[in-house]
């Protein structure tokens, strides 16, 4: 692998023969350079290993260095573990089979890298294409990390790059964690109380939902595997964070009983059983309930209640820290 590169890109594949390509070629369009990309074929079953391996027949050379690796135990934490021990530059990045990158995303991110050696992550906001048309962004803070991860998955894998030696001592990718494997990493990184700088310009990642995202139809499919991450997460915390920010996890935890109960999964009702059990006095556990009916009726956006309390919390405290004018 090319020694001087400063950053690799992770590329985990499994049959994605219909996306792969326009995903390598963003890659090989980056401004950046020299450039180390890894790809991990996780035993796919369509043309995708055979992509790959064209694509880096073609686009290989001494300042852009591709490694195409197999893992066939299935599993896209082991996929990106494997990249993960492989790469050898401070920096490291992964990006999703299906998704794209404008040619500047790398050099952006390098520049304030090297603006700031002290930086451990490094991220921007990325645009996401949705099943129906429409198009949203998808945010990226620097500043309350905790709250703005539990809430709006900050730390998603498209939407930062991180220092290597970092993520290996926060531990890599949980194998055990099926779904929410960005957002339990996130909480894991976060814990290590990182420096993190948000590039302030238009998105330069496009995000493109698949059929198998997390939708009402999947939390009735995937619903033990979402309990046991959500959980996995809770006992992670336990014993790193006060307890006003355990409420914070608790609040999304209510949120995803109230999407699990809504598809008709029991694993919602008794995760709402095993949260209301941590509440403190009759008046929260009215506040959870409230929020979760809510949300297992159809609504949308609980997470919002949560912010606005946050925010004015912040306000005041900053109030009271500021001396009373005469």
């Amino acid at each position: 692998m090319n020694s001087e590169s400063r950053m690799t890109i992770v590329v985990p594949v499994l049959n994605r023969e219909a996306t792969l390509q326009r995903t390598l070629d963003s890659i090989s369009s980056q401004t950046a350079r020299p450039l180390s990309v890894i790809i991990v074929d996780n035993g796919s079953t369509d043309n995708s290993r055979d992509i790959a391996s064209r694509w880096m027949s073609r686009h290989k050379a001494s300042d852009f260095d591709i490694t195409l690796l197999d893992m066939p135990e299935k599993g896209v934490s082991k996929a990106r573990n494997l990249g993960l021990r492989e790469a050898v530059t401070p920096y490291i990045m992964f990006f999703d089979s299906d998704d794209t990158m404008s040619p500047h995303h790398v050099e952006d991110i390098m520049t304030e890298f090297a603006a700031d050696p002290t930086l451990d992550i490094v991220g921007r906001d990325v645009r996401l294409h949705k099943l129906n048309g429409r198009t949203r962004t998808l945010p990226f803070a620097d500043s309350d990390l905790l709250f703005q991860h539990i809430f709006y998955s900050i730390l998603s894998t498209q939407r930062y790059a991180v220092s290597t030696s970092l993520l290996r001592k926060a531990g890599g990718w949980n194998e055990e964690v099926t779904v929410w494997t960005d957002y339990e990493l996130g909480l894991r990184l976060i814990l290590e109380n990182p420096k993190v700088k948000r590039i302030d310009r238009a998105p330069a990642v496009d995000v493109y939902q698949q059929p198998d995202s997390i939708t009402t139809d999947s939390y009735s499919k995937r619903d033990k595997e979402l309990m046991k991450s959500f959980l996995i997460c809770n006992e992670m915390l336990s014993g790193n964070m006060p307890l006003r920010d355990l409420k914070m996890l608790d609040l999304k935890g209510i949120i995803l009983a109230g999407n699990l109960t809504r598809a008709k999964s029991p694993e919602g009702r008794r995760l709402l059983v095993e949260i209301l059990d941590f509440a403190d006095g009759p008046f929260e556990k009215i506040g959870r309930c409230a929020c979760y009916l809510y949300t297992a009726l159809g609504g949308r956006g609980a997470h919002r209640i949560a912010y606005f309390r946050h925010s004015l919390k912040k306000c005041l405290k900053s109030h009271r820290a500021c001396p009373q004018s005469k």
